[in-house]
């Protein structure tokens, strides 16, 4: 804030809302979320009273939270100290899920998970958060193809269309996610878009 142009919800521009407002609309999660010094549901659940299983789940979290000396009754430490990094980024997803908002903005939020672990997550996210919009940045474009949309930034200019679309209209983006799946396929790490392309983001 401020920002050029309009940015609007239900007719209400967002940057004339209150604050408290807007955070009853949009809910984020960033690359470092807070966690606190506290146990691990109510980490989740911040004095909500919904089943913090439900999210632990969605997270892909529930077993290893199981498995924990004092299940989620757990201490995490300050900042998540106790937990791996996945199991931060997790534990961050399932409080976003469980205090879900019509507008959520998640910047790469499986970036620590494995493949597979962020495929589940990613259908996880899509059953319960069917009924909010969704911005999801990431680097790895792999799960791209389901997307109901992408925006390719660059240079200050946006492109926007469905995955088919852009492969036809942006060469950078056909080049960055052929690579990326080509090299999933042939078993190597992942590319990392931001060594891949020097100047587009999603």
């Amino acid at each position: 804030y401020p920002y050029e142009g309009h940015i609007t919800v239900d007719g209400a521009e967002l940057q004339n809302m209150e604050q408290s407002v807007r955070t009853g609309i949009v809910g984020y999660l960033g690359h470092d979320p807070e966690l606190f010094n506290d146990s691990v549901e109510n980490n989740v659940l911040l004095g909500d009273s919904k089943n913090s299983d439900t999210y632990l789940n969605a997270a892909c979290m529930k077993q290893e939270v199981a498995e924990m000396t004092d299940g989620k009754n757990t201490l995490i430490g300050s900042g998540g100290a106790y937990l791996s990094g996945g199991q931060a980024k997790r534990l961050a997803f399932a409080r976003t899920l469980c205090h879900d908002k019509p507008i959520l903005i998640l910047d790469d939020p499986f970036s620590a998970l494995d493949k597979n672990t962020e495929k589940q997550a990613f259908v996880n996210l899509q059953a319960l958060a069917k009924d909010s919009i969704v911005l999801l940045i990431s680097h790895r474009l792999y799960l791209f193809p389901e997307m109901d949309g992408v925006i390719w930034m660059e240079n200050g200019k946006a492109v926007t269309g469905t995955h088919e679309e852009l492969l036809k209209t942006v060469p950078e983006y056909k080049n960055l996610y052929t690579s990326q799946v080509h090299t999933t396929e042939n078993g190597g790490a992942e590319h990392d878009a931001q060594k891949t392309s020097e100047n587009g983001d999603l």
